[in-house]
């Protein structure tokens, strides 16, 4: 759970980490202990939450932004991974169809010419997969 929320518990506890030193601060000034600035001042620990609170929202805030970053980068990764199989199976497609062409089928004229369609077409699918996508 660290891992997933880590930027939130860093903004807690730096919220955390600002309140104790505004405690501290508070408690030096008025030469008393960091214990007794706390039970001293009940009204200021509401003041201290907003520490807190401030932490947690900007800790959420940069949580949000990095798991764009992270679904943005996932999502490129998938699109690799998708350009670089199609592009393969373009490979395939198109050599099949050439092989198919070359051999002496006897195919009636109609077949023939769906044949070399497909082929030209899967010239046309070897262009666009050669195209890379621009990141």
């Amino acid at each position: 759970m660290l891992s997933s929320y880590k930027e939130i518990v860093y903004g807690v506890v730096f919220g955390v980490g600002a309140a104790a030193l505004d405690t501290l601060i508070d408690a030096r000034g008025a030469g008393e202990s960091f214990f007794a600035g706390i039970g001293n001042h009940p009204g200021m620990i509401l003041y201290r939450i907003l520490f807190v609170l401030y932490g947690l929202l900007i800790g959420w805030l940069l949580w949000k932004n990095n798991q764009r970053e992270r679904d943005v980068r996932q999502l490129m990764e998938r699109l690799h991974g998708f350009h670089q199989q199609y592009e393969a199976l373009a490979v395939v497609l198109h050599s099949d169809l050439q092989v198919l062409l070359t051999r002496n089928l006897n195919l009636p004229p109609e077949d023939e010419a769906v044949l070399r369609n497909t082929y030209e077409k899967s010239r046309e699918l070897q262009t666009v997969a050669r195209q890379r996508p621009s990141v």
